[in-house]
């Protein structure tokens, strides 16, 4: 099931980066490597790697927790079915409605 979700996550992850920032970022890479040291640069750049590993484990976890959230969600929607299709308790807007029981007349 890993496999499945990576492959999931790795087809809606299709990050492409605003141009604009990318420019500003890449002024800014290039402004601060012409002012640091090998030494300096060295860590700068393990410092931003570091950080890119971080943020991209962090955004598949994300995912991997929605994903199990909305499996566990439809489950449970599923055992609230009453015996009819879940698409059939769904109203046109997509919003999901429980048919209440009407009250046995009591003439």
């Amino acid at each position: 099931m890993k496999n499945i979700l990576e492959e999931l996550y790795n087809s809606y992850n299709n990050f492409v980066p605003d141009p604009t920032a990318q420019v500003e970022v890449d002024k800014a890479h290039q402004a601060l490597i012409r002012s640091l040291e090998k030494l300096e640069r060295k860590l700068v750049l393990r410092i931003i790697d570091n950080k890119d590993l971080i943020a991209g484990a962090r955004a598949r976890e994300s995912f991997e927790c929605g994903f199990w959230l909305a499996w566990r969600l439809c489950t449970q929607l599923n055992m609230i079915d009453n015996g009819r299709l879940l698409e059939q308790q769904l109203k046109a807007d997509g919003r999901f409605v429980m048919e209440q029981e009407e009250p046995e007349d009591e003439s």
